[in-house]
């Protein structure tokens, strides 16, 4: 079951949507919002899995609900419905952490998609701005090859996998057959290289950026 909070500051907007997402019995709506902030405490509450987020609300608009709940909630997916088509925007939005982008006057079929793709961890947006996600996509890839710091090995992405999944130093070792004292060393190796402090900070490194890092 997805769970998903929609926030948008029209009743008529909240109401279609909630209408559309009835028909897939694996999404629940759980709570909707009129702005930013009350969107915010929703999630405090209660964390979602989806955001459905409206850019232009009062109080808090959506680009700064967006920065707040990646700063706070990584792991929430979240996915920006608005009519702009700009590339500045558009750009802005992915640049701040968005999942998804998706006009507001989509289709059915396409607000499907967009929710099973970003609950996969991948982006998806509206065919007339493809290419700018790919922009966007290609400058960050291009970021992370100029960035050697950055660039794990591939024995370093299997263990950042594995330390994502919740498993121990101990546990690690088992699965890849290593001593401790590999996978601890390795695990400082890592953390380096991202400039990270500790294992909580690269969890959330790793959520934010996962395309980047090859991981799936």
């Amino acid at each position: 079951m997805v769970k998903i909070l929609i926030a948008d500051d029209h009743s008529m907007m909240i109401n279609g949507l909630k209408l559309i997402l009835a028909a897939r019995p694996d999404f629940n709506v759980f709570a909707t919002a009129n702005n930013g902030l009350e969107a915010i405490e929703l999630i405090k509450k209660d964390k979602p899995d989806v955001v459905l987020l409206d850019i232009n609300m009062p109080l808090l608009n959506g680009y700064q609900t967006l920065q707040i709940i990646k700063t706070d909630f990584p792991e929430i997916k979240v996915i920006i419905l608005s009519m702009s088509a700009d590339r500045k925007t558009v750009l802005r939005m992915l640049e701040a952490g968005a999942n998804s982008y998706l006009f507001k006057n989509t289709d059915d079929i396409t607000l499907f998609n967009a929710i099973d793709e970003v609950s996969k961890g991948k982006y998806y947006v509206t065919n007339e701005i493809q290419a700018v996600l790919e922009e966007f996509i290609n400058e960050r890839k291009d970021y992370s090859k100029k960035s050697n710091h950055k660039i794990l090995s591939t024995r370093e992405i299997e263990i950042v996998k594995l330390i994502t999944e919740g498993n121990t130093n101990s546990e690690i070792a088992d699965i890849l057959f290593l001593s401790i004292r590999t996978v601890d060393t390795h695990r400082k190796n890592i953390l380096n290289k991202l400039g990270l402090n500790n294992t909580a900070t690269l969890v959330k490194y790793v959520i934010e950026n996962k395309i980047f890092l090859g991981i799936d």
